[in-house]
């Protein structure tokens, strides 16, 4: 698992977008919510994130790409710790959690896929108290082996000619 990308600007941090707040507004923010309130507003699997947005939304991926992002949008949940649990098969391979700022919280994260680690992937959204706020999947599959090449024309057969009488 990759660590998340830093943003630049001081009020965002690990993937994370604060709407419309600066770091003195959140500062005076009001007291956290009781865990449990929040809530998924949006939640996919891409092929890329730009401009804090998803590109795409990916159901299903051919192993020959080997990395896909998830991302949440989160309401109601400032100062609320959740997490993206990734599963393969069933199995929880990572755990990635981070700390919501304000009322509205859109953050990702990725994975770097072994081509070999093929069948269902899944990530759940769980907040602070340990609930499931939403789950999402994704196939990955084997790429089918490349198209065969058509066969080179071969020349016709030579008929025998019958003699004209």
């Amino acid at each position: 698992m990759n660590a998340p990308v830093v943003d630049p600007m001081p009020w965002y941090s690990d993937n994370t977008l604060r709407s419309g707040t600066s770091p003195a507004a959140s500062a005076n923010s009001s007291a956290p919510k009781a865990a449990g309130t929040a809530a998924l507003a949006r939640a996919q699997f891409t092929s890329a994130v730009q401009d804090r947005e998803p590109t795409d939304k990916v159901s299903k991926l051919l192993n020959d790409k080997n990395r896909i992002y998830f991302f949440t949008e989160i309401k109601d949940a400032p100062n609320q710790k959740i997490t993206h649990r990734w599963e393969h098969n069933g199995k929880v391979v990572h755990e990635m959690g981070f700390d919501a700022g304000s009322n509205r919280w859109r953050v990702f994260s990725n994975k770097t896929l072994d081509p070999r680690q093929t069948g269902e992937w899944k990530v759940s959204v769980v907040d602070e108290a340990g609930g499931t706020l939403g789950a999402s999947t994704f196939t990955y599959e084997a790429a089918s082996a490349a198209p065969a090449q058509p066969a080179a024309a071969q020349p016709a057969a030579a008929q025998p000619v019958t003699p004209a009488r």
